[in-house]
Order: C-alpha cells, then sequence, then structure tokens
C-alpha cells in the first residue's frame, strides 16, 4: 500500500527515530513479549527497535503493514494498522463525500491512541492531494489539501506581492481544524525562497525566509566572529512570528553541526 508522508501532530509519535535501536526478539522483556503475543497471534515479518525506553514494533498481517508502541510494562501506547479502502467505516466515507463527491482511495489507515480512534486517508484530485483525519465516529479532526494557484484567494496574494516582493509560487495547501482554517504558501521572492503561513482572514502567522549570507543582519555576523569564528555558514532562515523576528543559523566545524538562533540584535537565543 501506498503510504504517505506528511506532517501531523496528532501522529507525531510515529516519527520519532533519533534514538530508536534494533533490538533482537530474544532481547525484549517478557512481559513486554507476552503482551504482543497475546494480541496479534499471526504477526510476521516482526522488527523491534527500542526507542527511549519504548518498544517499537512493525509487522505485517494478511500483507498489511502494522504499527505498534508499547511501553516497559506491555502497555499498549499506540497503535497504526494499513487499511483496505473496503474496511473504511461508513462513518468516515460519509464526511469524505461531505467534502469531496468523487474520489479513488489512496491510500487508508487506522490509529488507536489511548481511548482516541481516527483514520487517516489519502487521495488525489487532478494531482493533487487531498488528506483527511477523521474519527470513528465520523468528526472531521483535520483536512489538509494542495491548491492550484488560481484557489488561493486573492486578498492573501496581493498582500504577500505588495508587502514582501511578487511571488512565485511553488507550492500551496489548505490546512482546516479545529475550526480554523489556515493556508500555506512557499514560493521564489527575489530568488530567496519564503513560506507564509496565513489565516484565512489575511493576517500572516508566520513567515519564514531562506537568506543568503551576505544578508545576515550586522549585529548577528558580529556576534558570530565573537562566539563562532572557526565555524563556516551552511544556512540561514529568518522567522517572523508574532510581530518578532528570529535568525537561525546552521553553522559547522569539522564533523560538528550546531543550529545557533539570533536576535536582530545579535544577542545569542539558543544554541543546539
Amino acid at each position: 500500500m501506498k503510504r504517505i508522508i506528511g506532517f501531523l501532530i496528532i501522529v507525531f509519535f510515529f516519527t520519532r527515530n533519533t534514538f530508536a535501536q534494533k533490538i533482537s526478539q530474544s532481547n525484549v522483556p517478557a512481559v513486554v513479549l507476552n503482551s504482543f503475543q497475546l494480541k496479534f497471534t499471526n504477526a510476521e515479518d516482526v522488527i523491534w527497535k527500542l526507542e527511549e525506553g519504548t518498544y517499537h514494533i512493525k509487522f505485517e498481517i494478511n500483507d498489511k503493514f502494522n504499527e505498534l508502541y508499547l511501553d516497559y510494562k506491555g502497555n499498549v501506547l499506540k497503535y497504526h494498522q494499513d487499511l483496505w479502502g473496503s474496511e473504511v467505516p461508513e462513518s468516515v466515507l460519509k464526511t469524505l463525500r461531505s467534502r469531496v463527491k468523487y474520489f479513488d482511495l489512496n491510500d487508508a489507515d487506522f490509529f488507536e491512541e489511548g481511548d482516541e480512534i481516527y483514520y487517516e486517508i489519502n487521495f488525489e484530485i487532478e494531482d493533487k492531494d487531498h488528506d483527511f483525519w477523521i474519527s470513528e465516529k465520523g468528526k472531521l479532526l483535520k483536512y489538509r489539501k494542495e491548491l492550484k494557484d488560481s484557489e488561493i484567494p486573492k486578498s492573501i496574494v496581493d498582500f504577500i506581492n505588495n508587502k514582501y516582493g511578487t511571488i512565485e509560487i511553488d507550492y500551496s495547501k489548505y490546512v482546516e481544524e479545529k475550526g480554523k482554517i489556515i493556508y500555506i504558501i512557499r514560493g521564489q521572492i527575489d530568488d530567496n525562497e519564503h513560506v507564509f503561513t496565513v489565516d484565512n482572514k489575511g493576517y500572516v502567522l508566520k513567515h519564514k525566509e531562506d537568506l543568503r549570507e551576505d544578508e545576515i543582519p550586522n549585529p548577528i555576523s558580529q556576534s558570530l566572529k565573537k562566539f563562532y569564528k572557526d565555524y563556516d555558514i551552511r544556512d540561514v532562515d529568518m522567522i517572523e512570528k508574532g510581530g518578532k523576528s528570529i535568525y537561525i543559523l546552521r553553522i559547522k566545524k569539522s564533523r560538528k553541526n550546531i543550529y545557533v538562533t539570533f536576535s536582530p540584535e545579535g544577542k545569542l537565543l539558543e544554541e543546539k
């Protein structure tokens, strides 16, 4: 089945791979192994990983991908399963049809986390992705779709063009979640990449600009020379949010990469 790659806060748990370590099933504590085997007696191609004290198991059942997280006591933290289109509940399909009349499912996934059960659905219409997150009772949790340039509200494009310069749009999407609507627009202005997050009233919630090295404000350049003189600059981003700006730089020394965040006045805010 086609797997979709995207971001969603509610499912970020599945993307934690920084400290993942593959382990043999023989090294899994009995209480954890028994919990898994009792729940999934017909699991095949099982792969175990240990991630910051949590057991992450990938496996197949009837040729379908499954993913499970267990704590050290064997309690289920989260479960995910690929679905066939025919397995999507009618309550979920009804919500889909209320938004899109004609669609052909590319991918359907079942998620369970605590007391919450929801479905993630993906399909394309005219080569544009549509992604839905819907509860088992049919409540729309989140809807995201790629937009044609003509579908972006003209008022938003006009505002960007007037304030920041004419934008050549590379990608845009519509996001609806918890009754709020935002537009995310990525494109080029004077050869710099910009990403705008704008609400449906045209207010810019966040603006990110990819800068050239010669565009770094002088106070920040002076701080770099003072505290990081032996580092090379690899990437520079300026982020505006809530009327304030910060600058995030990726700098490198030998094999060491670090990210440093500065205020426009050159004050170091964070190093990681």
